[in-house]
């Protein structure tokens, strides 16, 4: 296996790793968060930024707007399923937030070399 491609399958498992955490910080009651003393958006934004330039790095090929356009998605999803979790409320101003962190990390992360795909299979 190529160092490039090594280290590329080290982004993909962070990448996946961050969307897993994000679902279990948005899913737990809110007496286990552990908040960070940003605005609830800026750490959604974060979050959500992070994640989509991992993709973005790990995962070149995918375009830009398919990985925003997944996390968006996926942001919504989980503002919807806080419904069920008592203490927690879903908001569309979390979803905004979100979604707005995913563009800017994946397009953050397509300005950088790294970003410009193949290294063979599966790339």
């Amino acid at each position: 296996m190529r160092p490039l491609s090594s280290f590329r399958s080290v982004l993909r498992v962070l990448a996946w790793l961050c969307v897993a955490l994000i679902a279990l910080l948005s899913l737990i009651p809110p007496q286990m968060e552990v908040r960070t003393g940003l605005p609830g958006g800026i750490e959604h934004a974060i979050a959500y930024a992070g994640t989509a330039a991992l993709l973005r790095l790990g995962y070149p090929l995918w375009p830009l707007w398919v990985i925003a356009g997944a996390l968006f998605a996926y942001s919504g999803l989980l503002e919807a399923l806080q419904t069920f979790v008592a203490g927690r409320h879903p908001g569309i101003d979390g979803a905004l937030a979100s979604g707005t962190g995913a563009v800017l990390g994946a397009a953050l992360a397509s300005l950088t070399p790294l970003s410009k795909g193949g290294t063979g299979p599966g790339t």
